[in-house]
Order: structure tokens, then sequence, then C-alpha cells
């Protein structure tokens, strides 16, 4: 199961026009292009999903009950450069 904070998800669609239920669907269909370590934080990992022509790097954690855990997400030049060209 994939779930995130609503408050978070609303922030997201106001402020960046993404919403994590856009994401789900994504990591669902398994159209994530790569999971990444995230080196900030040891616990997480990152998916690299394409969303509106560019692309989003959206932190995660695996929980207790093996849900997906959705942190965030936020457009990535750096990852855009590699993924897009």
């Amino acid at each position: 199961m994939i779930i995130w904070d609503d408050e978070k998800n609303q922030k997201l669609q106001i402020e960046r026009n993404i919403s994590f239920e856009q994401i789900s669907e994504i990591i669902l269909k398994k159209e994530y292009l790569d999971i990444l370590e995230n080196p900030a934080r040891p616990n997480q990992e990152i998916f690299i999903v394409k969303l509106n022509n560019y692309i989003h790097s959206v932190p995660f954690i695996i929980d207790n009950e093996s849900n997906i855990v959705l942190k965030t997400a936020f457009p990535s030049r750096k990852l855009n450069k590699k993924y897009m060209g």
C-alpha cells in the first residue's frame, strides 16, 4: 500500500501542481525511472518519476507494515539533466 500525509499532498498540489495520487499511479504501474538511496537519510530511498514532462525526486520510506510512505516530491534539475538529457 502507498500512503502519504494529506496536508503535504494539498501543499504539493497548490505549490507544485503535482499530487501523491499521480505519483502513486506511476509507482503502481512500475513506470518510475529509478529508485536511488537517499544519501542524506540512510533509512530513505527516492523514486525518480517523470511528471509534467520534468523529472521529480520522491523520497519515501517503508514502514513497519511494509507500506510505502511518500514524504514529499520536488523537481530536480540535476536528475532532469541525467534522465532527460
